[in-house]
């Protein structure tokens, strides 16, 4: 079965002193069974998105056809520095999606720059992958009432609200149709219950890759061990995302 993998970090120096290199990662991943792997900055997310999207760019520019780029802006450098990012990295970069961290780029979804970011991701064809389930920033629910309003958005909520705020994450998805759940860093259990519950082609199969090794091989065993069907694991590991982000 083919395998795309929605949630992995380029290697940077925000976790280690010296990143991994980017072939490595991918035959990490490879050697897991992923085919495609959606990748975003670490070191972006806590100082100079800008300079840090051109070094993902950069990194992957020879992996084009494993590596789907997501770039980061911060909110809090303002509405209008976040929206001219946005358009100079899809336009000049290439990036195929967004990734927000509310919690390390410590902003509220109630920043007045959230909702233009959302409204331009649309406009741009760019899916908004948030972290999501660590309080106080990242509740799924304060997510979900941004995306609220603009429906017209992808969002992921990339933890699925983790073992912690699963429940508020299934809540967000049934109530929301605009609203995707990667099952990212969960328990075996979490992951049975959030497929048990929710609307299985807005399910994603994601590891939070590429920092640590053997994540990917990790949430693979945790997917396959809650005993879905397989027609089941087919959309999650592969169709749900291709749908999303085909290729280009």
């Amino acid at each position: 079965m083919n395998i795309i993998d929605t949630h992995t970090h380029l290697p940077g120096t925000l976790w280690a002193p010296s990143p991994r290199p980017i072939a490595e990662v991918r035959q990490e991943l490879e050697a897991a069974g992923v085919c495609r792997a959606w990748i975003c900055t670490t070191d972006g997310l806590v100082a100079n998105p800008r300079g840090n999207n051109d070094v993902l760019a950069d990194t992957i520019a020879e992996h084009r056809d494993f590596f789907v780029p997501f770039c980061t802006v911060g909110p809090y450098e303002g509405v209008d520095t976040a929206l001219s990012e946005l358009d100079r990295a899809k336009n000049e970069l290439g990036m195929r999606g967004l990734k927000l961290h509310p919690w390390l780029q410590a902003f509220s979804m109630t920043d007045p720059a959230v909702v233009p970011i959302l409204e331009r991701s649309a406009a741009l064809g760019l899916p908004v992958l948030f972290h999501d389930g660590t309080p106080p920033y990242c509740t799924p629910l304060q997510i979900a009432a941004a995306a609220e309003k603009v429906p017209q958005a992808t969002v992921v909520l990339g933890h699925s609200g983790l073992d912690d705020l699963t429940e508020d994450a299934i809540l967000a998805c049934l109530r929301h149709p605009n609203i995707y759940l990667s099952l990212t860093s969960l328990s075996s259990g979490r992951m049975a219950q959030v497929i048990d519950r929710c609307p299985t082609d807005r399910l994603l199969y994601g590891s939070d890759g590429g920092v640590c090794p053997h994540l990917a091989r990790a949430g693979i065993q945790k997917l396959t061990a809650t005993g879905a069907a397989d027609e089941v694991l087919q959309k999650i590991f592969f169709d749900n995302p291709s749908r999303l982000l085909p290729p280009t």
